[in-house]
């Protein structure tokens, strides 16, 4: 992976933009909360499949992901529940 702290730093931009906390992330893509927590600290890079829904979710949600950082790709955004917690429902 390119850039795997700029990455992670991505990630907590977006969950905080979107208000959602690790345990949420995870239960809406079916992982541990602990997957989420050590990608985060860059202890571990996520395996390719995990990324992907990962990404998907976000995007999903209506994030744009930069050079920078992290946008809303439309404001205000819309409410979004991740599909993993959509199937539980």
């Amino acid at each position: 992976m390119k850039d795997f702290s700029l990455l992670a730093a991505q990630i907590r931009a977006a969950r905080a933009l979107l208000g959602w906390s690790q345990a949420y992330l995870a239960e809406g893509i079916n992982v541990r909360r602990a997957t989420i927590a050590d990608l985060e600290a860059c202890k571990h890079e996520p395996h390719e499949a995990t990324l992907s829904v990962l990404m998907n979710e976000l995007a999903a949600a209506g994030i744009n992901f930069t050079e920078r950082g992290v946008e809303f790709r439309k404001w205000p955004s819309k409410p979004y529940v991740p599909t993993g917690i959509k199937r539980k429902r």
